[in-house]
């Protein structure tokens, strides 16, 4: 029996006493380890529940997106790189129900998430404006409408319905009342923000009679972010689309002109696990501290224009240079080897200052590149100079680590697969194991050295800082309780750490990780008024159970 057939009391009662149809369902989906398949079932029965009692039992539909991890590609997705990207079990769960009025309705599980509508009639009349959507969300009333409910969930909600409205044109879509559920712990850098645009996207396309490709999906889930003001990529909301199962894909997502037909994908070994390991810290950057992490972000936005500058000063064909459009197809293969990559790199500065960057750049990128990095931090806080080299070397190693990792998993060396990711970690890492700053070397005598040494490029950390001391103990912690790598995840500076084990020390190394986190040492690295409580650090761990895609769930 189809979902879209059940009311919601019926939902319950299949999901409270599963026959054997409900179970092939749920473990489709969910896969068969019991304490999973509970955790999945406590969310949809709570989900439910808080539908009844906010719009009555009616027929009901159901539509999930789950978290995502990436293992290796990290701060390289915007920039065409590779990305080792999964599922994880914890999700958005969206309840959803047809509306005859032309209003969509959301309530949340969690009391904290104030009821939110959105008029259908005001949606139809913008999106037969005739404009792109970019156009459309740049609009002076539209950022004053978002600035006033920022920090609001109503501006995801609002985002995924009005693009599904802009989808449809000018046919007005029918109404829906829905109820959200999720267990994603927000600013775990495991995308809760993504997960919570496609699933409502999800349902209000599946209750009015629509789909959409998973190209477009994909793209269609970032235009609902950028509503919000977050010019995010296609990465995270790719691996909720794209994933499968118990899966690991290895993809490139270049968002201005995507392009799926090179996925490659593969059953995750049995005698592997991933621990996915949360920091309880999130950003909240201010001050000296958001300018060091937007400095390196706003160089690393320019670095590839200055590289292919470089590329061509020295003598390298046009054409070629200008099909280095992505870090994706700039390989040390494609350019010579290893060694020739380095010989280009010493002729990138350090650090430079921003008037001659400017010069070196196309003046119009520069400023645009500028404004959205710095045009909301005080005059004062803004740097003169950024680095150049080593955000640069990092990209170039980083996506080249992540096309390298993938195929060392195909080929079953683990070992020299978490030495990659360990590698990388040391590309952010901000301090050493014994707490002391953790120095990341990128001048002209390594780069000679490398090149003399043929070291893989893959294997040269780079230089891009976005770690926190509490990332870094995790890491450290997961190493010495015997993972084969870890490094953090997402884009940085809290959240969360992801560690490859063995199976057989999956266990072993758990247990160290959830000690680190409740000392009074990890409380003082977090910034934690006190240290974890032993049931907190257990809840922190949890091994990474790769799920099916995001969609509708149907019994």
């Amino acid at each position: 029996m189809q979902g879209d057939r059940l009311c919601a009391s019926a939902w319950m009662r299949r999901l409270t006493e599963p026959d054997s149809d409900t179970r092939r369902a749920l473990t489709r989906t969910y896969g068969d380890v019991a304490s999973v398949l509970d955790d999945r079932l406590d969310l949809l029965l709570r989900t439910l529940c808080a539908f009844v009692a906010r719009f009555g039992d009616q027929p009901v539909r159901v539509f999930r997106a789950p978290a995502r991890i990436n293992l290796r590609g990290m701060h390289v997705d915007t920039h065409g790189g590779y990305l080792n990207l999964m599922t994880h079990q914890r999700e958005t769960v969206v309840v959803a129900g047809p509306m005859p009025e032309g209003t969509c309705t959301f309530t949340n599980i969690e009391p904290e998430f104030d009821e939110a509508g959105v008029s259908l009639a005001g949606a139809v009349r913008e999106a037969a404006w005739g404009r792109p959507w970019a156009d459309y969300i740049t609009l002076p009333e539209v950022r004053a409408l978002v600035d006033s409910r920022k920090g609001s969930w109503e501006n995801y909600l609002r985002g995924a319905v009005l693009r599904a409205q802009y989808e449809a044109g000018c046919e007005p879509l029918c109404g829906v009342c829905a109820c959200v559920g999720s267990d994603i712990p927000r600013g775990a850098a495991l995308s809760s923000s993504h997960a919570l645009a496609t699933a409502i996207l999800l349902g209000v396309l599946g209750l009015n009679g629509m789909a959409m490709g998973p190209e477009a999906l994909i793209l269609a889930v970032r235009d609902a972010e950028w509503y919000t003001g977050a010019r995010t990529g296609t990465s995270d909301q790719g691996a909720m689309i794209l994933g499968g199962r118990n899966e690991l894909i290895n993809a490139t997502l270049h968002s201005e002109d995507l392009d799926l037909s090179g996925i490659r994908r593969m059953a995750f070994p049995d005698d592997v696990r991933v621990l996915v390991i949360h920091s309880h810290t999130r950003r909240n950057l201010s001050g000296a501290a958001l300018a060091d992490y937007t400095r390196n972000r706003f160089a690393y936005s320019l670095a590839l224009y200055i590289f292919r500058r470089e590329l061509r000063r020295r003598g390298h064909d046009a054409a070629f240079v200008e099909s280095l459009d992505r870090l994706a197809r700039i390989t040390p293969e494609r350019l010579g080897g290893p060694a020739a990559v380095y010989e280009a790199l010493r002729g990138i500065p350090l650090e430079v200052d921003l008037g001659t960057l400017r010069m070196q750049c196309d003046p119009n990128e520069f400023d645009a590149a500028f404004s959205r990095y710095f045009g909301m931090m005080d005059a004062a806080e803004r740097p003169r100079g950024v680095p150049l080299r080593g955000p640069l070397l990092f990209a170039l190693a980083e996506s080249d680590r992540a096309r390298v990792f993938f195929d060392l998993l195909v080929r079953g060396d683990y070992v020299a697969a978490g030495r990659l990711m360990s590698i990388g970690h040391d590309g952010d890492r901000v301090v050493t194991r014994e707490g002391r700053p953790f120095s990341r070397e990128v001048g002209d005598s390594i780069l000679d050295s490398w090149a003399a040494a043929a070291v893989p490029l893959a294997e040269c950390p780079g230089d891009y800082g976005a770690s926190s001391p509490a990332l870094d103990a995790l890491v450290d912690a997961a190493l010495a309780g015997g993972a084969l790598g870890a490094s953090l995840t997402g884009a940085g500076i809290a959240g969360s750490v992801v560690a490859l084990c063995r199976a057989e020390g999956a266990d072993g190394v758990a247990a160290r990780v959830r000690a680190c986190l409740a000392s009074a040492n990890y409380a003082r690295a977090a910034g934690l008024a006190t240290p974890l409580s032993d049931d907190e650090a257990d809840a922190a761990v949890v091994v990474n159970a790769a799920v099916a895609a995001a969609g509708e769930l149907t019994l």
